[in-house]
């Protein structure tokens, strides 16, 4: 009896125990996240929460253990990639099961779907009532596909995969809102794209509903002026006003070449170009000592960000930073993952350092950085064991954005296509899949065959890690048995070699500096630079540039309709600055401003930047749509945004910037003649270029102006934000 209860305790403990091993479902629920849309023929990476040990799983689509090609396929690290055919029905329930309890299983829903259609503009922007026809510009619009208004179909008929044209009847009472466009992809798995909106008025010509733009003069009216004549004289109230065209262009060639070769010519640097000339002004920036980017470490980015956009106004080596800065809308790493100093200063230093180097060696060491290592996944991409695969992040970027882009091109640039006239791709996703495999290998520096993140020094290869196999690409073979380094090297060889590879960044480098719409004669110039620099060197960025700077066609003086690029926000407003001999002081705290803008300092929002290089203008005036990437991030509210920023920098740039337009005030002393402040302006900005209607708008604004203070800021800050400014012609 006294063993009994001695023991009595001890048959409770084991009773709870079993208890709690016997139950483990209600206790230990698998949780899988990442339901959600997928792309035909694309991946999403799954989750999977596990709170059993050991935490392993198997993962299945619908059943099946690792999925199929019809359904799709799930590795054993939760990779899901969908089929290339969309199933039916095209939702799949892909299921993580514990091992240790095979009944403790968690789920995500995907969808399948086509590919999405992307909508970035509809033409006219504003319509009045009855019956209108709307041109919509995008991408990836298929075969069967539907346009939208308000969520009524419309008559759709599709002029290309980037064109549609359709017809709607608007209602008086949609007069004063904006209504929404959107275009559809019919049939299964179809998908919306991004809503634009459109602007709905009493009649075309009057003001537009709140958030939308007309295109219409600066200034508007004021002073008790409706608009006026262009040129020659305008009625003010009892004055009279005689507007001239300019004292001259004395700068205007050499401020156009700083725009181009610089962020903008200060009065110093000008008279310099002036002086010496555009050759040996860019003789003596190849040989200028590189400005240095420091690193400040810890966790804040905050100081990387405001040093970079005071390095842009002040450094004197204003090529280099030009161009490296061209180099970075092409090979992005982004602060939005690579969140701290030393996941980011080394990218910069790198593409400062190569910035009148070769492409070759550029790519070389942006391969194994470990910067892009963790940027796009690189680092600990091992051989595919089992239902694995390597990661194609960085291959299939190395392909599309860093190499020979999607389709082949001529040598001045242009798509090639085939018998049908169908473009010609350049690669499949087989291509993609070699190259990732050629790829592994690679971890970061450490003593492991698998080291967590270290950014000291660049990634280091483990063969162990590496795809040992043949792979075949691009025309190119490389044999089994070679290790990480030399698949790599020769990877890098054949694509660098690719016919495509001289058009392809010949063609964004001069849309970074010059021109959005190059003509192909241009591209084919400076590509055939690329393939030869006249000594046998391919890929000679020093060569390349000046090509680029020097070439007719960005020397020509003509601004035709769509002869420039717009200026994204850093430049507009370090531009506008140095023709001021301003600057943006190292301690700014400008980034959350320009992030408002779409542009916050070294934080593009994907890997093709803060904009896609293909967008388009719609055909408008141009009587097609024209290359405008820019204009992706200078929508109505940006277009505000941008303004809000100017009138802040000029009337209370606090901290932020220097700025001293002072001289200017005494020009303005007349309250009924601002001939001679807008010369002034007109001389520092667009180098005597100003259009008579826009000298127009801002004599008009500026004489209703209370002092002469005000008079100056008004015409610097019209001046600023026109369409004359804005544009880099």
């Amino acid at each position: 009896m006294m063993l009994s209860h001695l023991f009595a305790p001890w048959r409770w403990l084991l009773a709870a125990w079993l208890l709690l091993a016997l139950t483990p479902a209600m206790a230990q629920q698998i949780t899988v996240y990442g339901s959600g849309n997928v792309t035909v023929g694309a991946q999403r990476q799954l989750s999977a929460y596990v709170p059993i040990s050991p935490n392993t799983v198997v993962w299945a689509v619908n059943g099946i253990a690792g999925g199929n090609a019809t359904i799709g396929t799930v590795s054993s690290t939760g990779l899901y990639i969908a089929p290339s055919v969309i199933p039916n029905p095209n939702s799949v329930t892909v299921t993580a099961a514990s091992t240790a309890i095979p009944s403790s299983v968690g789920s995500a829903a995907l969808n399948i779907t086509q590919a999405q259609p992307r909508l970035w503009g509809v033409n006219p922007t504003t319509v009045a009532p009855g019956a209108v026809t709307l041109t919509l510009n995008g991408a990836s619009f298929p075969s069967g596909v539907q346009a939208r208004l308000a969520g009524v179909d419309l008559p759709t008929t599709r002029v290309s995969s980037s064109k549609l044209v359709a017809t709607a009847t608007i209602g008086a009472g949609q007069v004063g809102t904006r209504v929404p466009v959107q275009v559809f992809a019919l049939g299964l798995g179809g998908i919306g794209s991004d809503l634009v909106q459109l602007g709905v008025v009493a009649s075309v010509g009057t003001s537009t509903p709140s958030g939308t733009t007309t295109g219409g003069t600066t200034g508007g009216t004021s002073g008790g002026t409706t608009g006026g004549t262009t040129g020659g004289t305008t009625p003010t109230g009892t004055s009279t006003v005689v507007l001239g065209a300019g004292p001259g262009t004395a700068n205007l060639q050499a401020g156009r070449f700083l725009e181009q070769a610089a962020f903008g010519g200060t009065p110093a640097e000008i008279a310099r170009v002036r002086s010496i000339g555009m050759h040996s002004w860019l003789n003596e920036q190849f040989v200028m000592p590189e400005t240095a980017i420091s690193n400040p470490g810890g966790q804040a980015n905050g100081p990387v960000q405001a040093q970079f956009l005071s390095r842009v106004t002040t450094a004197p080596d204003q090529l280099r930073q030009r161009m490296a800065y061209a180099l970075a809308q092409v090979l992005v790493i982004s602060m939005n993952k690579n969140l701290y100093p030393d996941e980011i200063v080394p990218w910069m230093q790198m593409l400062s350092r190569h910035a009148f180097g070769d492409y070759r060696s550029l790519l070389g060491e942006l391969m194994v950085s470990s910067q892009m290592g963790k940027f796009l996944d690189h680092a600990n991409s091992n051989k595919p064991l089992g239902a694995s695969a390597a990661n194609e992040n960085l291959a299939r970027e190395l392909l599309q954005l860093f190499g020979i882009g999607l389709v082949e091109l001529n040598p001045d640039g242009s798509p090639r296509v085939d018998g049908q006239g169908r473009t010609i791709a350049t690669y499949d996703q087989a291509t993609v899949q070699q190259v990732a495999l050629a790829l592994t290998g690679w971890t970061y520096q450490g003593p492991n065959n698998n080291n967590w993140e270290n950014f000291s020094g660049p990634l280091m290869a483990r063969d162990i890690n590496h795809d040992m196999r043949e792979k075949r690409f691009l025309g190119c073979t490389l044999p089994m048995g070679q290790g990480a380094v030399t698949d790599m090297t020769q990877t890098l060889d054949c694509v660098f070699k690719h016919p495509n590879v001289a058009p392809f960044v010949s063609l964004r480098l001069i849309r970074q500096l010059v021109k959005s719409n190059p003509s192909g004669a241009y591209v084919q110039r400076v590509a055939a630079v690329f393939g030869n620099n006249g000594r046998g060197v391919r890929g000679d960025l020093r060569a390349v540039l000046q090509a680029i700077l020097m070439d007719p066609e960005a020397r020509s003086d003509i601004a035709g309709a769509d002869a420039g690029r717009l200026k994204d926000p850093i430049q507009h407003v370090a531009m506008f600055l140095r023709a001021f001999g301003g600057r943006i002081n190292a301690t700014n705290q400008l980034s959350w401003e320009f992030s408002r803008l779409g542009q916050r300092p070294l934080t593009p929002p994907s890997v093709f930047g803060f904009y896609t290089p293909l967008y388009r203008m719609p055909q408008s005036m141009f009587g097609t749509a024209v290359f405008a990437p820019e204009f992706q991030i200078y929508t109505p509210t940006e277009a505000v945004l941008r303004g809000n920023l100017f009138s802040r920098l000029i009337g209370s740039p606090g901290a932020d910037a220097s700025l001293d337009w002072s001289s200017l005030v005494s020009l303005a002393a007349s309250a009924t003649d601002p001939t001679a402040l807008i010369n002034r302006v007109d001389e520092t900005l667009l180098y005597g270029r100003m259009s008579a209607p826009i000298r127009q708008a801002i004599a008009t604004a500026v004489i209703a102006q209370p002092d002469a203070t005000q008079r100056a800021l008004t015409a610097l800050y019209l001046t600023a934000l026109s369409g004359q400014f804005a544009v880099q012609h």
